[in-house]
């Protein structure tokens, strides 16, 4: 029986076709004689060193761009976006302040018209030797409230930032969505500017409500100091209303205590207690006009207090009503200001 020999393939050197003594690449899966592998080897190692070099290239132009970085053209945008925000803030600033000017000037020039006022006053009482105690009573009285509204026209003088962040629009640095290399993130944004924005914003939020916290106070009394307070002033019906809050737990004496009245800066009356009046524990009193009350009212009415030596008083476009105590300090005040309309 004849017997069969298998055939047994040899793989040929890529480059002389020769099968003696073949190797097989992994890499590029040909395969080399013993001479022609040296080569391919040789090959492999020449290319390795070309991509170091480019890698070697690539780096030292990355650290030179990171020398030139303020140089890039954002850099320029950001600079002319600050220039102009710093120019608003300080044209702001500088119309703030001369606002505060202005305003300080109208105390002073209040307070100094009504001081040469009194002078004249006085002037003209020395030069004719004819003034006596309710006279000189009558000046001090004078020189307290004055001083006193000055005091209260200074202190409520308030900084509004509601609207600080709409003068300047806040800017994002970012770039357009690239090609990642293998390490690259999933955000394409800097992070801490978004950071920066968010505590922006919730201190432009809190500034807001500060700010509406402090309209809503200062729309009635502003300067309350004390348990006794103005709750009301009307000036249609003409009274004042007045109460305890009953935070000290006791009754009030009210000899001596005041209510002061100035309509558009000029004192219109001022309204003194009853002695030995007592303002009980969380209770109210109302000082009324003579013009809308009667005898039967009083007789109802325990807490009914009458200012007999008016039937009216006078609105204007700003009225100030001062509670004053027998110490002669502001409690409490009211400030009433009716808009000027506008021709159409």
């Amino acid at each position: 029986m004849p017997a069969h020999g298998s055939a047994i393939s040899k793989k040929t050197c890529s480059k002389c076709d020769k099968t003696a003594g073949s190797f097989s690449c992994d890499g590029c899966q040909q395969s080399f004689c013993l001479k022609h592998v040296a080569e391919h080897r040789q090959e492999l190692v020449s290319e390795i060193d070309i991509v170091e070099q480019n890698h070697d290239i690539f780096y030292q132009d990355l650290q030179n761009q990171a020398q030139k970085h303020d140089e890039h053209i954002i850099f320029n945008q950001i600079y002319q976006w600050e220039k102009e925000s710093i120019l608003t803030i300080e044209q702001t600033a500088t119309r703030a302040r001369a606002e505060l000017h202005k305003i300080l000037d109208s105390i002073v020039d209040h307070g100094t018209d009504s001081l040469n006022k009194i002078s004249s006053e006085l002037r003209r009482a020395r030069e004719s030797d004819d003034f006596f105690e309710t006279d000189l009573a009558q000046w001090n009285e004078k020189l307290k409230l004055l001083r006193t509204e000055i005091e209260s026209m200074s202190n409520n003088i308030y900084v509004i930032n509601e609207n600080s962040i709409s003068c300047i629009k806040f800017i994002e640095v970012t770039r357009k969505q690239a090609i990642k290399s293998p390490d690259a993130k999933e955000s394409s944004r800097f992070s801490w500017l978004l950071d920066v924005k968010a505590l922006f914003d919730e201190f432009s939020e809190k500034s807001s409500s500060r700010v509406k916290s402090d309209k809503k106070n200062s729309a009635q009394a502003t300067s309350k100091r004390g348990c006794i307070k103005i709750i009301d002033v009307n000036n249609t019906d003409h009274y004042i209303d007045i109460e305890h809050d009953g935070s000290t737990k006791k009754d009030q004496n009210m000899t001596g205590w005041k209510i002061a009245r100035d309509v558009n800066k000029e004192s219109e009356f001022i309204y003194t207690f009853p002695d030995h009046f007592i303002l009980k524990c969380r209770s109210n009193v109302r000082i009324s006009s003579s013009s809308n009350t009667n005898e039967t009212m009083k007789e109802k009415d325990k807490n009914l207090l009458i200012y007999e030596d008016t039937k009216f008083w006078n609105i204007g476009a700003c009225a100030v009503t001062h509670l004053i105590d027998n110490n002669d300090e502001e409690k409490d005040s009211t400030t009433q200001t009716i808009p000027s309309s506008s021709s159409s």
